[in-house]
């Protein structure tokens, strides 16, 4: 209900939701068009006291106006014989909308415009006040969570503005809030054919967000394979690494006794002992991956058509809203979320193309979106996304470090090299660049290298340096995080210099953390705060 509040906060500042206030006015009879015979002293007499009512210098004076003309138009309808003149019925409408009282003004009004349709624009200027008002109305009873009240309301403003977008589009988001989006969708389509200037456009950007929202959270309450999609096609693609290390581990096995034999050689009652063991175990464990890997697959595809099927309407509009909101980055990364569940990788692959190449997109965002797509198992377009962010920020350390798993997972041994080696230059006391490297060795096939940076990693920096958070700001830059001692020996005092960045890597200002000396297992906190901004990355160094 935040949502809501913040609308009904919005409109109440606008002036919305406010009724009128009462103040002397100035009498206007109806207007051409609108032709009305009030020859008969009934409707005279009610014209009469509505007048003296609009001019009413005294709050009191005015009730008893007002009053008096509701009793004469009554009669006027009831015993009168004028329940076919629609001056009766216009000016019923008029006393509801002084009162006011939009209820009683919609009907009036209604039966008016029946029996004089020449009358609408007349009509129209007494109707739209009102009209806010049950739209104001509507609004607090959907707030109250009082559902087929605020429908009612949402009717009434309907029938008195129609040609309001607002309307129809405040009633989308109230459905879409209520997990109803089959009806938000509806009351969205019928407010965006209203919207022909900006006067509703961040309302009609808003409905049509939070329509698809709404049906991408039904889809995950209805549909768990939406949920689990990715995890079911995330196991199914890890199988092949180890049916492919168990089975050249059997062939090696069979390979040695076969050659042994072929020589002219025996084993021993041991060694065939061992041998019938081992080649039984492999054997039992590769059928049993084998089967694991038959029925991943045949889960995952199952998955994929479940998560696609729930998701369609949500994919629909998303899309469509990307297609008005073209750079809306949010919006789009949300769609390729969703592309991921359903595991059709030409579509995730135009969407990420797509995003990769918009200008709106920014380093922490596509960074997010590379994270959420490698945990999908989508390592390819995850990479396609990092580098991205790479390209707006050549030197962000997530991105660097999540493009490390991605190129591991994806062999390019060259690649994750440079993207460690990068992630050394700028933290070279984290254990996680020294473990990046690892990873580049390990592809290389370089066990020696994979071990000593490994090592390193584990015990070899001695002040082991990570920064949990840099927060960069346009008057003010920090970064915070800890040195910790990993050696069983004191270490002496030390300083580090921070760089901060631009885009480029251009240093824009340094700041030195003095360290004091460390105890064995010994820990210190580092906190920077520099009273500059334009920092989009950092570096440090030990002097």
């Amino acid at each position: 209900m935040v949502r809501v509040a913040r609308l009904v906060l919005a409109l109440a500042a606008a002036g919305a939701l406010a009724g009128p206030a009462w103040a002397q006015g100035t009498w206007v009879g109806h207007r051409p068009p609108c032709k009305l015979s009030t020859g008969h002293y009934l409707i005279n007499g009610a014209m009469l006291q509505l007048k003296q009512a609009v001019e009413a210098r005294f709050p009191d004076q005015r009730r008893s106006r007002l009053d008096q003309a509701r009793q004469v138009l009554m009669q006027a309808l009831a015993t009168g014989g004028q329940a076919n003149n629609p001056a009766a019925w216009y000016y019923l409408g008029r006393y509801y909308a002084e009162v006011p009282d939009p209820t009683g003004a919609d009907s009036a009004f209604r039966r008016a415009l029946a029996l004089a349709p020449d009358c609408a624009a007349d009509v129209a200027a007494y109707e739209a006040p009102l009209a806010a008002i049950a739209l104001s109305e509507a609004l607090r009873l959907w707030s109250a969570t009082q559902r087929d009240s605020a429908v009612a309301a949402f009717a009434l403003a309907r029938s008195l503005a129609p040609n309001d977008a607002g309307v129809p589009l405040y009633e989308a988001l109230m459905y879409a809030s209520l997990g109803e989006p089959d009806s938000a969708a509806r009351w969205l389509d019928e407010g965006a054919r209203g919207v022909t200037d900006t006067t509703h456009a961040q309302r009609l950007k808003q409905a049509a967000l939070e329509v698809a929202r709404a049906y991408e959270t039904r889809a995950f309450q209805r549909e768990p394979a939406v949920a689990s999609a990715a995890r079911t096609r995330v196991a199914r693609d890890s199988m092949p690494g180890p049916i492919a290390r168990d089975s050249a581990l059997l062939a090696r096995i069979l390979a040695d006794v076969g050659g042994l034999r072929a020589g002219g050689g025996r084993l021993t009652p041991q060694s065939l002992q061992n041998f019938q063991r081992d080649s039984t175990t492999l054997t039992e464990r590769l059928a049993a991956e084998r089967r694991a890997a038959d029925s991943l697959t045949i889960a995952a595809a199952a998955e994929s058509t479940a998560a696609t099927a729930a998701l369609e309407p949500a994919l629909r509009y998303y899309r469509r809203f990307l297609e008005r909101y073209p750079d809306d980055t949010d919006a789009a990364l949300q769609l390729i979320r969703l592309r991921a569940a359903t595991g059709h990788r030409a579509a995730l692959d135009s969407l990420v193309q797509r995003m990769s190449a918009a200008p709106a997109a920014d380093a922490p965002a596509l960074t997010q979106a590379g994270l959420g797509l490698l945990g999908d198992g989508f390592p390819g377009p995850a990479a396609t996304l990092l580098e991205a962010a790479l390209a707006r920020n050549a030197n962000n350390q997530r991105a660097l470090m999540v493009l490390v798993h991605a190129y591991h997972a994806l062999g390019r041994g060259t690649a994750l090299a440079d993207v460690a080696r990068r992630l050394l230059a700028l933290e070279p006391l984290n254990p996680a660049s020294a473990r990046a490297m690892a990873l580049a060795w390990d592809l290389a096939g370089q066990t020696d290298s994979t071990a000593r940076y490994l090592a390193l990693a584990d015990t070899g920096l001695a002040w082991n340096v990570t920064i949990s958070q840099f927060t960069p700001g346009e008057r003010a830059t920090s970064v915070s995080g800890a040195v910790r001692n990993v050696t069983g020996r004191p270490l002496p005092a030390t300083a580090l210099t921070f760089e901060f960045l631009d885009a480029a890597g251009t240093v824009l200002f340094r700041q030195a953390a003095a360290i004091p000396a460390l105890a064995p297992g010994g820990r210190e906190p580092i906190q920077l705060r520099v009273e500059q901004g334009g920092a989009v990355a950092w570096r440090y160094r030990r002097e």
